[in-house]
């Protein structure tokens, strides 16, 4: 039988958010044992930089630019296929799990998938019924007192394993645990493992409101970034321990055997950097960059791997392992495939978010720190450029500069200008597919439960 498929996504979790890839603090034991036996991508970029257009990408292999799915075009345009589609054409059961209400039916996320647990829910069945405004009340009293639904994630894989599991055909399983999301309130016990009583007040008591900090509004101080990146590890330390009680339940049925494991996140997180909290408005690797785990021993050896590779990468590699074809032509690659990666790196932010800062901080104005834009970025032999749409172009090195603090555009003008040729020519080879889709009407309970997550 052709191998199984498991996807794993960690909604905000950054690069550097996984002790295996550079964080500090040792909050990620269980996914830190699956690298050690694991391909370990050190040079993996997002697609996007936010949940809807970054899973699209990877769902579809295509850029942001191609599917056209941002937050003003919600829609996935049906005449492009999904992953779930695919595999599940090619014999796969498909099976989803998603916690984030950016992934699923009221989207065109859930398409393909044989079973779609929408998990934000009260009642995961109910997917794209209706949002009363009394399911939001209840889940704030029963389902987010410190979990924001990994543990419900689990509990459903283990329903669905036992009463929906096909045993004459390989599975593809996407699972997204989204508790390291803004806000960060990490289940009792877990943010005490980092940090003394009177650091732990003192971090509790750190805005979280990321639009007011980033319209000017409220000052904050490193001392209130490290106190909001312990709660965030802390968040971090938790998913890690609900993947390693998931991983212990699939192992108990057999269902690792002679199965592909990837685990990733959708984007990064900014915490104070660049002057931004949350992930919108800059397409920097501290949202770009993302850890990239895949275990698959039958072939890919264990050990780190600086080739640079993509979201837009997964679809072929899953492709390639079934044994189906791309039903469109993609700009990704197999990483099962020995051939070296050829193109550049590219991650774009095709709409700008004003909503939140129109409804709640209407005497600021976007435009007046650049949160007007929309951004381009090209990164090849360690240098990255990115563009805005206004015709700011900034340049970093990479290697020597991997926070992008100093900008060298000035300073090494022929190297801009070339990475900026390149971004024309990728850009011009990878036209949108489809016209702009009609944002979905959303209703007004749903709307409130996206904002709650900082979007609308």
């Amino acid at each position: 039988m052709r191998p199984n498929i498991l996807l794993l996504v960690l909604d905000c979790v950054r690069f550097d958010g996984l002790h295996v890839f550079g964080n500090a603090r040792s909050v990620t034991p269980n996914l830190d044992r699956l690298a050690e036996n694991s391909r370990r991508y050190t040079q993996a970029r997002s697609a996007a930089i936010w949940t809807l257009p970054s899973h699209a990408s990877m769902f579809t292999g295509l850029h942001p630019g191609q599917h056209g799915v941002n937050v003003e075009t919600r829609w996935l345009d049906e005449s492009i296929p999904t992953m779930a589609e695919r595999l599940r054409q090619a014999g796969y059961q498909t099976a989803a799990f998603s916690t984030n209400a950016w992934v699923g039916p009221h989207f065109g996320l859930d398409r393909g998938f044989e079973d779609f647990y929408a998990l934000w829910r009260i009642f995961p069945g109910m997917g794209k019924a209706k949002f009363p405004w009394w399911e939001k009340a209840l889940r704030k009293k029963v389902l987010e007192r410190g979990d924001k639904g990994a543990r419900k994630l689990n509990k459903y894989v283990r329903k669905w394993w036992r009463q929906q599991r096909d045993a004459d055909r390989p599975f593809f399983m996407f699972g997204l645990y989204l508790d390291a999301h803004l806000p960060y309130r990490p289940p009792r016990g877990y943010a005490e493992r980092l940090l003394d009583p009177e650091a732990l007040r003192r971090a509790r008591a750190a805005n979280q409101d990321a639009w007011a900090y980033m319209a000017g509004e409220v000052a904050m101080t490193p001392e209130d970034f490290a106190g909001l990146r312990a709660l965030y590890d802390a968040e971090i330390a938790y998913v890690d321990e609900q993947i390693g009680d998931l991983f212990a339940f699939l192992d108990s049925v057999g269902a690792l055997k002679n199965t592909l494991i990837a685990v990733t996140s959708d984007h990064g997180e900014n915490i104070g950097d660049h002057g931004l909290m949350d992930h919108q408005y800059c397409v920097c690797d501290s949202l770009a960059r993302v850890p990239l785990i895949i275990h698959y021993p039958q072939a890919l050896a264990a050990g780190d791997d600086d080739t640079p590779v993509q979201h837009t990468d997964l679809l072929p590699t899953f492709l390639d392992l079934a044994g189906a074809a791309p039903a469109l032509p993609l700009p990704g690659r197999s990483l099962l495939s020995q051939s070296p990666a050829s193109g550049p790196q590219i991650t774009q932010y095709t709409a700008p978010h004003r909503h939140r800062f129109a409804r709640r901080h209407p005497n600021f104005d976007p435009a007046s720190k650049g949160y007007d834009r929309t951004y381009d970025a090209i990164a090849r032999d360690g240098f990255k450029l990115i563009r805005s749409n206004k015709g700011e172009r900034w340049l970093y090195d990479l290697a020597n500069d991997p926070a992008e603090t100093h900008d060298l555009a000035g300073e090494q003008e022929a190297r801009a200008a070339q990475l900026a040729a390149g971004l024309d020519a990728w850009l011009s080879e990878h036209p949108p597919l489809t016209d702009a889709a009609a944002a979905p009407e959303l209703d007004e309970d749903l709307q409130k439960h996206l904002r709650g997550l900082g979007y609308l």
